[in-house]
Parts: structure tokens; sequence; C-alpha cells
């Protein structure tokens, strides 16, 4: 189901990108240029520019505390130079030194959260060149263990002390190369889970404020009862909505806006008593207005709320930090995903039946992530106006099956067997990017939860998952 556009090479990627620059003037301005042998920055540095490397070749070396000096990467176009230390504020580690002329695209900090921001088009093929780096570098780890693996057996053969040095040796080396890895992940999860979580952090503060303001109206006021309304209120299907429609234009006649009884449409009973009993002192569009604030500030807090549980999931992966699982309900992270996700899913025929189910153990955030890769995988594949279904039910005493199902145009044959691995993925086209890993991650997380998901295809055409998890306490 995973569709959209993905270059498939860096060199793909810095065509793009070098398109993008040679397009917009103020980008141009952070392209420099180096000469042959001249220094980028040194070992010890704090580095205040991260590089994105468009052309030639870069060296990194390590001076050691014995005065020798050591080569630890070379850098080709499509590399970024500086990446660890930008990103963690740290001293840098190498030296880095131009080994022909080069070309590269110079980003301060704040330069880089600005064109990032102002250039969306190039968000997605930077944020993919540095997991291709963050690869790279992995796989160069891997390799070099592999290495030094079979250096390991051929010195074993050379005798019985040589077999116990080494192996003290090796011990060590993969002691070193295993906190290295996790210090960089640290490092760099670390920096992330910061930067987002401060915003986070803002957006709920000020939704709580907001929510304050509006609420302290005087007593009585029906603003502040509406306003109330809309804070509690719960998506409703798009079927329903054109249903209540109908009801809403019975009961307020006198409302010919078809934006207002939509939106009327969407206010529970409790609400259109409040808007009737104040008709003739109160606009409705003031009254309306009020309960679309409610719902509004309510996605605030709900989408805030749902980064703070990926960062804290994300550092619990790298670190091990305690993530404790709780007794939830499923239905309300399938309701929070639909509200956040409802500028994709109000353009989507919607039916969602939710049967009562029990509580389970399990980690909201996680889960969370699992609604929404399959439903944005959905709006991916589905034209305005196509279906999605959304159930939930109970399998004997001991499992959930929450069920996604659209009419649109399945899952090919040779594709279905594939779609839970890593780095699969069909978004090659289009305008849009896909690392593959949207599916996998799911996979894992319900895994991990003691259950499982199955993807088919429907008899009447379209595609299902199904996705089942054990009840139990913690």
């Amino acid at each position: 189901m995973q569709k959209g556009f993905l270059l498939n090479s860096r060199v793909d990627i810095l065509k793009f990108i070098n398109k993008v620059i040679s397009d917009t003037p103020d980008l141009q301005k952070l392209v420099v240029s180096f000469n042959e042998k001249e220094v980028l920055f040194k070992q010890g540095e704090n580095l205040p520019y991260l590089y994105l490397l468009l052309e030639g070749g870069v060296k990194l070396n390590r001076e050691n505390d014995d005065g020798s000096s050591l080569d630890i990467l070379t850098l080709e176009p499509g590399h970024f130079v500086g990446l660890v230390s930008f990103n963690t504020g740290n001293d840098s580690l190498t030296t880095a030194v131009a080994l022909k002329p080069i070309k590269a695209l110079r980003f301060s900090q704040d330069d880089f959260d600005e064109y990032l921001n102002n250039h969306p088009r190039l968000r997605h093929p930077m944020q993919q060149l540095m997991m291709s780096n963050m690869t790279d570098r992995l796989m160069g780890n891997v390799q070099l263990e592999s290495k030094m693996h079979a250096l390991n057996q051929k010195l074993e053969d050379e005798g019985e002390q040589l077999k116990i040095a080494y192996s003290k040796l090796e011990d060590s080396q993969q002691k070193l190369v295993h906190q290295e890895k996790m210090a960089t992940l640290g490092e760099l999860v670390a920096g992330f889970a910061h930067e987002v979580n401060n915003p986070a952090a803002a957006l709920l503060r000020s939704s709580e404020m907001l929510k304050e303001n509006f609420l302290d109206l005087p007593s009585g006021d029906p603003r502040s009862r509406i306003f109330e309304i809309g804070l509690n209120s719960s998506p409703l299907s798009s079927e329903m909505v054109r249903k209540r429609m109908l009801e809403v234009q019975k009961k307020f006649p006198y409302v010919k806006e078809r934006s207002i009884i939509r939106k009327l449409a969407q206010i529970p009973e409790e609400g259109h008593e409040v808007i009737i009993d104040q008709r003739k002192k109160t606009p409705i569009e003031i009254l309306v207005q009020q309960f679309e604030a409610g719902k509004f500030i309510h996605n605030i807090k709900v989408a805030s709320e749902r980064i703070a549980n990926l960062v804290k999931s994300l550092k619990s992966y790298s670190r091990q930090d305690n993530n404790e699982a709780e007794m939830i309900d499923l239905r309300d992270g399938i309701n929070d995903t639909i509200l956040i996700l409802s500028h994709r899913l109000k353009y989507l025929d919607m039916e969602v039946k939710m049967d009562e189910i029990p509580k389970t153990c399990a980690r909201l955030g996680e889960l969370n992530q699992v609604w929404t890769n399959i439903l944005v995988n959905a709006c991916d594949v589905l034209p305005d106006g196509g279906k999605l279904k959304i159930r939930t039910k109970t399998e004997g005493e001991y499992k959930i099956v929450v069920s996604i199902s659209d009419n649109g145009p399945g899952i090919p044959d040779d594709v279905l067997p594939r779609i839970f691995e890593p780095n699969f993925t069909t978004k090659n086209q289009g305008a849009q990017f896909g690392l593959g890993l949207g599916l996998a991650i799911s996979n894992e997380i319900i895994r991990h939860h003691g259950g499982f998901i199955r993807a088919s295809n429907r008899e009447n055409g379209g595609a299902k998952f199904e996705i089942i998890l054990p009840v139990k306490n913690c």
C-alpha cells in the first residue's frame, strides 16, 4: 500500500538538491568552495556549520595522543561533513581536509532550520541523505567487525599465546565499537528529542492556557459551555456527518450556509440545545466558532502528547529508558489518530464501528504509530471519496482485533509477502519519499506487544489489515 516518491541513489538525490539550489537564489548564497588540501575544520573545534558535499571529496583524519595521524573516512558528494558534532554540539573528533577542489552547501544551525522550513522540497531528500549517511557509517562498522573477526581466526593459527592475546584485544575492540555506535546513536537521539520536546511542551502549555482563557468567561455564559462541548467532542465518520446534516437542516431551517450546516452536524445534541436556547442572544456563527475552538485546542493537546510519546519511544529504543506500559482502551488511541489525521481523512468516506473491547496492557504511543502508519498508507492510495472502514471487536475472551480496510487498488501479489520487510517500499513515484520503515516498525511494535498483523486483499477490491492483540494485565 505504500506509494509515493523515492530517490533510489545518492546521485539522484544530489541532482534533485542541485536543481533546487539552482532554482533558489537564497540557497545559492550558502554554497561555498574550498581548494585542494584546504581545511574545513580541525579536530577539537566547535562546529558552527554543517556541510553537504556537492562536488569533490573530503578526508577525515584524527591525530592520536602519541602524535600519529589516522585516516578515518573519505567522504564523497552526497555525504554530510561534521554531522555528529553539528547535531550534538560537541567538539569535532576529526579534522576535515579537501582531497581536491570541492563545492558544498554550508548551513549554520539557524540556516538549517530556516531553509528546511522555508523550502519543504528539501526536507525529505535531506532526511534521506542523513539516513543514508548514518547507514553507511553503520555498515562501515559492521565491515570492520567482519575484518577483525577474519584476522582473529588467522592469528589463532599462529599459536595459543597469540590466540589468547588477540582474544582479549578483540573483546576490547568489540566493546569500543559497540560503545561508539551506541554513543553516536544516543547523542543524535538526545539532540533530536530535546529539539522536538521543547516545541511540543510549548504547544501543550499554549493549549492549556488557551483552554483556561476560553473557559474563563462569566458564569453561565453559553460560549464557555459550547467551547467545553467542543473540547470533549469525538470525531464523526463522513457518513454520520452527512446523515446529521439532513437533521440539522430541519432543526435549523434559518441557516442557509452549507459550511455552517456541516459544522453544526459535528456538534453533539447538547450543543444544539445551547445554540437554540441562545439563538436570539448570541449569533449562531459565534457559538459554532466557540465549538470549533474547543475542538482545535483538543487537537493541539492530542498532537503534542503524541509527539511526546513518540520521542519517549525513540529514547527508550536507543537508551533503554523505562517506558512503562499501562492498561488502555485501544479505541482511545484510534480516535485520537483519526482526529490528528482529519486533514487527510476528510476527503475519504469513513465508516467507523468500534465495538466494546476490554482494556489491555500496552504502550499507547507505540500503538498510535501503528494506526498512523496504516491510515496514512491508505490515504496515499485512495482517491478523494475512497472508502475506509475501521472496526474493533473481540475474538473469544483473550484477543482484540482491529481491522482497517479500504476499496483502493489492493496490494500486488508479488508485493504482499514483502510489505513488512525493513526498507521495502513502493513509494517510488510522485512527489513523496518513503524509506520503507512504516509497516516494518508497525509489525515490530505489534510483535513486541505479543500480537501480529495480517495483511490481505479483499474479494471486492482493496486491502485489509487486521491487528490482533492479546488481552492481558500489566
